[in-house]
């Protein structure tokens, strides 16, 4: 009885260990869609991948300069985060205006439906709607 119980919790622990494992799987560089490495390669110049992972709903790549990208599974970005300024041109003008009239950069951007989180490096975190009207403003 003792063998039985400790095979059948060896067999569950290991499902939990796969499962974890298959969840968040690493991959090379030029494993990202296409369209995620040109983004890349556009957008921070002069920065390298130096990881990157996929899992069952994104991509993720993160660059030497501690910048951390989430792609969808079709390549297009859907965060951001940096410990610098984001550069300029990843948000609608309207967005990017109203983040930046609020002080700080923009170290932070959360992609959603009909609006942009935008987290600054001065602590505000703002929900910004797609003509730039600021939705909620909150200090973290």
């Amino acid at each position: 009885m003792k063998k039985l119980f400790v095979t059948f919790f060896t067999a569950v622990i290991s499902l939990f260990a796969f499962t974890a494992f298959a969840a968040d799987m690493l991959i090379q560089p030029n494993q990202l869609p296409q369209n995620s490495q040109q983004f890349i390669s556009k957008t921070f110049k002069n920065a390298n991948i130096v990881a990157a992972k996929r899992d069952k709903n994104s991509f993720e790549a993160i660059l030497n300069t501690g910048a951390k990208i989430e792609f969808n599974l079709s390549g297009e970005w859907e965060e951001i985060e940096a410990y610098s300024a984001l550069p300029d041109g990843l948000l609608p003008a309207a967005v990017e205006k109203a983040a930046k009239s609020q002080g700080g950069q923009i170290i932070k951007i959360d992609k959603d439906f009909g609006y942009y989180e935008v987290k600054l490096n001065n602590n505000l975190e703002l929900k910004i709607d797609m003509n730039g009207n600021i939705l909620k403003r909150k200090m973290d």
